[in-house]
């Protein structure tokens, strides 16, 4: 979902058309692969079945840490000049508060309830734009910090303790999060370089894959133990009934393994351009418009009684074929007025001959 923000002031064209080349198939290939698995995570999420409790549980284990960490590492130009801010505003925020309108819309169109506009409690999925919002905001405070890592881990853990964080404004997941954005923001291309090196060899690949597949049973088998909630680390840990130790240890246990899979998944990404880049470099935009699609079809999907191994199968087929139809270059063109409302406010404004935002 994150994009790179410009580094400097300059608008040309020319370094636009660097920048466009100097983008990295290996970070729009992970990307790909994550928007995927967001998606399908979505797609299955209220069906009331044994596998697809068990893939989505899977999922939930790395593919949001993954994205954070990638998130941190391609947020690394960010300085926090006029220029990257005014970014935030048009990237992140203007389509937070219309998609936020859009999903209540929604809510009460097709589930009956009370039109209720709750703009600082983030609707479904949308919690990312404001902690990644928050995240690119933080880094210069970040970089003058001697530990940061350590930091980051600290407060990811200890913000469990006295029941948690609330959910207003991301809060909870901000600071639960943290860990991985902070590991991103450290990485360098160099690091980058050497880690897929390491991991280039067939044999290795196959053996990671192995690990990851094999992890799929562990998590079938203890489905009835995982609970769902430990992996949104939205912080409202006063609801499992655990001790403040017991938390603790949940909340470490839940980091180390994010982080171990993290790691397994970005060795498995493609390193050379493919047909999944394209999808990579339009992540944000398939983020924002399936919670439009899938959203107001949560009640359907949970209440259907037909739900087996197959049409589970079919369900994530569905997802998979929704998240590059999103990303096709009509749907970017039909639906650039909502994923990016500050510019058509500006083309507008052209068009009738009014002072352009700045």
């Amino acid at each position: 979902m994150s994009q790179e923000l410009p580094a400097s002031p300059a608008r040309s064209s020319d370094n636009a058309a660097n920048r466009a080349r100097a983008r990295d198939p290996y970070f729009d290939n992970a990307k790909a692969i994550l928007i995927v698995l967001v998606v399908v995570g979505h797609a299955i999420e209220r069906i009331d079945r044994g596998s697809a409790d068990t893939l989505y549980t899977w999922i939930y284990l790395f593919h949001m840490p993954a994205f954070v960490l990638v998130s941190g590492y391609l947020s690394r130009s960010f300085s926090g000049t006029p220029r990257q801010v005014a970014s935030l505003i048009s990237l992140l925020l203007a389509p937070y508060f219309l998609f936020q309108t859009v999903l209540a819309l929604e809510n009460w169109a097709f589930n009956g309830n009370d039109f209720a506009l709750q703009l600082f409690v983030p609707t479904f999925s949308l919690w990312y734009l404001v902690a990644l919002l928050a995240w690119r905001l933080a880094i210069p405070l970040v970089r003058v910090m001697r530990h940061p890592m350590i930091f980051s881990i600290a407060v990811s853990v200890l913000s469990v303790l006295g029941g948690g964080i609330s959910q207003e404004l991301s809060g909870a997941r901000i600071l639960s999060f943290l860990p991985f954005f902070t590991l991103g923001l450290m990485l360098t291309p160099q690091k980058i370089e050497a880690f897929t090196r390491l991991t280039s060899s067939l044999w290795v690949r196959a053996g990671i894959a192995s690990l990851l597949v094999a992890t799929l049973p562990v998590v079938y088998l203890g489905r009835d133990v995982i609970d769902r909630r430990w992996l949104y680390m939205y912080g409202q840990v006063e609801k499992f009934g655990l001790s403040e130790a017991e938390n603790v240890l949940v909340r470490v246990m839940v980091l180390v393994v994010a982080l171990a899979m993290t790691v397994a998944v970005l060795a498995l990404v493609p390193r050379r351009r493919s047909a999944i880049t394209v999808l990579g470099e339009r992540t944000l935009e398939v983020y924002l418009l399936h919670t439009i699609i899938l959203y107001p079809l949560f009640p359907l999907i949970a209440s259907w009684p037909g739900w087996s191994w197959a049409s589970v199968a079919v369900m994530v087929v569905a997802a998979v074929l929704l998240t590059f139809a999103l990303s096709s270059p009509l749907a970017m063109k039909a639906t650039r007025w909502l994923t990016h409302p500050l510019d058509a406010v500006r083309w507008g404004q052209s068009v009738f001959g009014r002072r352009p935002l700045p």
